[in-house]
């Protein structure tokens, strides 16, 4: 009888895999086409080479298997393999041997389980790079843009012509920069002024730097230092040579992402958008698991009677459905009106906890 069952486990999990690999490639090759037409105009009008779009595409694929596709393959693979198994009496069979759903159901449990560390390991040690190239192409090779901007000692630093800004946040929604020093030199690179300001705020097509002081250095050596609570500076640099050098979360491993909040927190600042997608970090993998568990049921109920058809169906709209309501609990976290914590949570909590109530009502 064990003998049997490790015959049959080892069965479903090939069925299950074939169909799992096939779906993640059939995902992944419509995401990098749409990819494609999303950006080949850009690609066109900087006159950029074929093969740079191609290392594009190449650098974007982790990002899409990890975070836009690898659940969706699960999900997708769990109802067609089960609906199979079922539409050729193949479950009736097994059940009528002895073995119970859930010994049944077993095998695609486990492979979940390792497809989530493998999700998990994926983010923290691939993506971040990835996501760094793909930035860089885009800006740097594409657009010609100069990498005037850079992270370092989880700080930003952005240099122009006689100006260096040393920043340790950058609000991309409310058009700010947070902890900002700004040192200007002279043609033999002496420092002349420094200005520290707890933020500098773009508005209406110009800087106005809050709370903070003033240093003019003197040829004689001498310091003459200002404080103020609001100035208008007049500087070249608009909000466009700072926005797109924003020190993103998906370009930072959990332990980075954990390192530079701390960072932001001890200097004074809020870190809740980070905080959301820290959590999420360790949240979203665990969707793989959530899915095989959200399609046991739905593969049951709809594969005999319906065919493969429904059941791709019901993958796209639970799909769909997982997107909508994860989006909408991450807006509410980041905006301050859900802690960072639930934010992150609440979504796979619900569709874990819907997985395993549909799961027990299945009849054994």
């Amino acid at each position: 009888m064990f003998d049997n069952y490790r015959t049959i486990q080892r069965y479903i999990s090939i069925e299950y895999l074939k169909i799992f690999i096939l779906s993640l490639c059939s995902l992944v090759i419509i995401y990098i086409i749409i990819l494609f037409f999303q950006k080949v105009d850009l690609f066109i009008k900087k006159q950029a080479p074929l093969y740079m779009m191609i290392e594009y595409l190449l650098f974007k694929s982790p990002e899409v298997i990890f975070q836009w596709t690898l659940p969706y393959a699960v999900l997708l693979a769990t109802i067609l393999t089960l609906g199979n198994l079922s539409v050729h009496n193949e479950i009736v069979a097994m059940k009528a041997g002895g073995i119970s759903l859930y010994r049944i159901i077993y095998p695609l449990i486990l492979i979940s389980i390792l497809i989530s560390f493998f999700s998990f390991f994926g983010n923290e040690y691939l993506l971040p790079y990835t996501n760094q190239k793909t930035h860089y192409i885009l800006e740097v090779k594409v657009r010609k843009e100069q990498p005037s901007g850079f992270f370092k000692n989880f700080k930003i630093w952005y240099r122009s012509e006689n100006r260096i800004f040393n920043i340790q946040l950058i609000d991309t929604e409310r058009n700010v920069l947070k902890g900002v020093t700004l040192y200007e030199v002279d043609n033999q690179f002496r420092l002349i002024k420094r200005l520290d300001a707890r933020e500098a705020k773009w508005l209406d097509g110009k800087w106005y730097f809050l709370n903070g002081s003033v240093r003019n250095f003197k040829d004689d050596g001498s310091i003459q230092m200002n404080l103020f609570n609001e100035i208008e500076l007049k500087i070249p640099e608009s909000w466009e040579n700072f926005k797109t050098i924003e020190r993103r979360s998906k370009e930072m491993s959990y332990s980075e992402l954990k390192k530079y909040i701390q960072k932001i927190q001890s200097a004074g600042y809020d870190a809740t958008r980070y905080l959301v997608d820290l959590y999420t970090k360790y949240s979203f993998p665990l969707l793989n698991i959530i899915m095989v568990l959200i399609g046991i049921p739905f593969s049951f109920k709809t594969s005999r009677s319906k065919g493969i058809a429904l059941n791709i169906g019901i993958s796209v709209i639970i799909g769909f459905l997982y997107g909508i309501i994860f989006y909408i609990f991450v807006s509410l976290g980041k905006s301050g009106i859900l802690s960072p914590v639930l934010s992150s949570w609440i979504p796979t909590i619900l569709f874990g906890l819907s997985g395993i109530f549909a799961l027990m009502s299945i009849r054994q």
